[in-house]
């Protein structure tokens, strides 16, 4: 048995879950705010829609809160939006910021948060090397997707539209949230194609954090409890989209997921998926599946370029995928998706061979495909592509 394991887990974030459990909210505020003046971040005319925004409102002010909102629109958490939000949070010093939403607007209150009391515009910090000095204003994150594990990580998402036309990463241990409120009754809503897109993110988030070469045992552990409940549950929740069950265990995998690659960071599938997103318009859970079942493939072989533990590791994955081979577990991963009414093909984006050129050469993202444990070429990453093609 080998001895001189040494490895390190990190997660300050309080974690509230279950269901209803959005009604624990004002004593998690009252716990965390530095005074009465709350501002609540959430895609855009989302709370309408959960039912939640008035009854939000009328309970912070019986209790002395005095409450503003800040809707992001569109479906990113793109540089402009994120600068105006913190001007707004400087502007007006809330003693806590709400983020409740999918990935993006979670991630866009991660930000407001911290730029809050850090000056300049976050380009500074993405692009110039500008450390993130002061603590930011205290932060709670509601999810309402069962997806991004960003409630329980320090990274936002932040997409330059404009002259860089590129994702980016923002991510200081400051960037924390001190709480977290997962309630599987704000995904009832979701729609099942949506919902089964998030999913699938988790589970990619998960399976990357396995075989990422920074795992640890404790990572581990949350990766592979995750990749099981998703596995089992996805497609059951794709076709009973109102039963509370496999939502909760939806959200389940899904914060698991968030608690594995909180200390691991993703690998080359999400590398490979964001000029995906950002040039051909596909989701980003999507965008993870599509090369998911080669990367499996791929990350299974026994050469001189992987990590002598991958092969074994990966073949835990395909245990978990009720499979024997590789193949058959990245067989199994396109029939769910199938099933689920989803795209497996880049073609059915109309992505031909110029797009497959753009995608290699925008699809190494240093701080994600060197964790691959087996080495990615570009000669690699074209076979990959065109078996998907």
């Amino acid at each position: 048995m080998t001895t001189n394991i040494s490895y390190s887990y990190y997660n300050p974030v309080e974690t509230i879950f279950g269901v209803h459990a959005f009604k624990k909210i004002l004593p998690t505020i009252q716990k965390y705010v530095q005074n009465n003046h709350i501002l609540i971040v959430s895609d855009e005319n989302l709370l309408n829609i959960l039912g939640i925004h008035e009854n939000l409102h009328t309970l912070l002010k019986a209790n002395g809160y005095t409450a503003d909102f800040f809707e992001k629109p569109g479906k990113y958490s793109s540089i402009s939006i994120i600068d105006r939000g913190a001007e707004r949070v400087r502007k007006h010093q809330y003693g806590l910021i709400i983020g409740i939403g999918g990935g993006s607007a979670m991630d866009t209150a991660k930000c407001m948060a911290i730029l809050g009391r850090n000056n300049g515009s976050i380009n500074d910090y993405l692009k110039e090397g500008k450390s993130l000095e002061k603590t930011g204003v205290p932060l709670i994150l509601v999810p309402t997707t069962a997806g991004t594990g960003s409630e329980v990580t320090r990274w936002a998402t932040v997409w330059d539209l404009g002259d860089f036309f590129k994702k980016f990463s923002l991510s200081d241990p400051k960037m924390f949230a001190k709480a977290s409120i997962i309630d599987p009754t704000l995904l009832l809503k979701l729609p099942p194609k949506m919902s089964a897109m998030t999913g699938l993110d988790a589970l990619s988030q998960a399976i990357e954090a396995y075989w990422s070469k920074n795992h640890n045992p404790v990572s581990d552990e949350f990766a592979l409890k995750s990749i099981e409940i998703i596995l089992e549950n996805i497609t059951k929740m794709f076709h009973n989209p109102s039963d509370l069950s496999y939502r909760t265990q939806m959200a389940l995998g899904s914060m698991f997921s968030g608690l594995a690659f909180s200390n691991t960071k993703t690998t080359a599938v999400h590398s490979v998926s964001y000029p995906m997103t950002l040039h051909f318009n596909i989701p980003h859970g999507l965008a993870c599946a599509l090369t998911l079942g080669e990367f499996i493939k791929f990350n299974a072989l026994e050469t001189p370029n992987n990590t002598l533990e991958a092969p074994q590791r990966l073949q835990t994955i395909i245990n978990l995928f009720k499979t024997k081979t590789a193949k058959e577990a990245a067989l199994k991963l396109t029939t769910m998706m199938k099933e689920m009414a989803l795209e497996t093909k880049l073609s059915q984006f109309n992505i031909d061979e110029n797009g497959i050129e753009k995608i290699i050469a925008e699809g190494f993202t240093p701080d994600r495909v060197k964790h691959n444990p087996r080495l990615v070429t570009e000669e690699a990453l074209r076979e990959i592509l065109h078996n998907i093609k």
